[in-house]
């Protein structure tokens, strides 16, 4: 409940910010992180009337923290605004907020930011806690994630132009002493075309399902990209990653790998 009032906060905070290169805003920064964090608490609140009207329990060990909803989703937004100068863009590199693209899948991307590569798509993620030794691993699994290709495509086509970066923006709600972190990654043309083809063969086969038709599939396989499991990155992730199921370069790789 907390990361949906916090998102939701976060929400309302990045539309204000995108309105920057309008007219003045009629209210100051510090008004804008006061309205952000009101629509936290108002989640927050709503959250909370959700569950009591559908008499689910909260666990008394979880009493206190239940109380504070609340309040520590407020301190979320204002821990999170505070810091927003530290990320690495500026609210006039905004480009769009919230923007939702009903004819490419539904996709929602959060933030469109310009950059020195061109705009670049970013998506925020909150963690309610973190420690601090399993991040770099939680970056590396969205940066290949279906999701980020998916905005990342979705973008591209919607501005006739490609986009060469996608970043994750995490956000560890507690501790208070976190800071946000830009974690961008580079998207080659040769993965984003494979992730379409991928992406178009999942839409035929449900509008195959939907419809009752049968759908002709491409020689390619469908990809999951679900790259990572309990045990860790799986052995064949590369074979799209790095090879782009390339036989030249999946042989090639072959070779390197068994003369070590």
């Amino acid at each position: 409940m907390l990361g949906t009032a916090f998102a939701d906060g976060a929400a309302a905070y990045h539309n204000g910010l995108s309105m920057v290169g309008s007219p003045p805003l009629p209210y100051s920064q510090e008004d804008l992180i006061k309205k952000a964090a009101a629509v936290a608490v108002q989640s927050a609140k709503d959250s909370k009337a959700e569950v009591l009207a559908r008499e689910q329990t909260v666990y008394a060990d979880q009493n206190e923290a239940w109380e504070l909803l609340e309040t520590r989703a407020a301190q979320a937004i204002f821990k999170y605004a505070l810091n927003f100068p530290t990320i690495g863009f500026s609210a006039s590199d905004i480009v769009a907020s919230e923007l939702s693209l009903p004819n490419h899948g539904y996709a929602r991307i959060d933030l469109v930011v310009n950059s020195l590569y061109g705009p670049m798509v970013v998506d925020l993620k909150s963690k309610l806690t973190l420690d601090i030794k399993y991040q770099a691993q939680l970056l590396r699994e969205f940066e290949e994630s279906w999701q980020m290709l998916h905005y990342t495509w979705a973008y591209g086509d919607l501005i006739g132009e490609r986009v060469r970066r996608f970043a994750i923006l995490l956000h560890v709600l507690e501790p208070k002493s976190r800071l946000p972190v830009l974690h961008p990654v580079v998207v080659t043309p040769e993965l984003l075309q494979i992730w379409e083809q991928s992406a178009r063969q999942v839409w035929r086969r449900m509008e195959g399902i939907r419809t009752g038709t049968p759908v002709l599939m491409d020689p390619l396989p469908a990809c999951s990209f679900n790259f990572f499991s309990k045990f860790g990155r799986e052995d064949w992730a590369d074979a799209i990653s790095k090879c782009f199921l390339d036989e030249g370069l999946l042989d090639a790789a072959y070779i390197k790998e068994s003369k070590q």
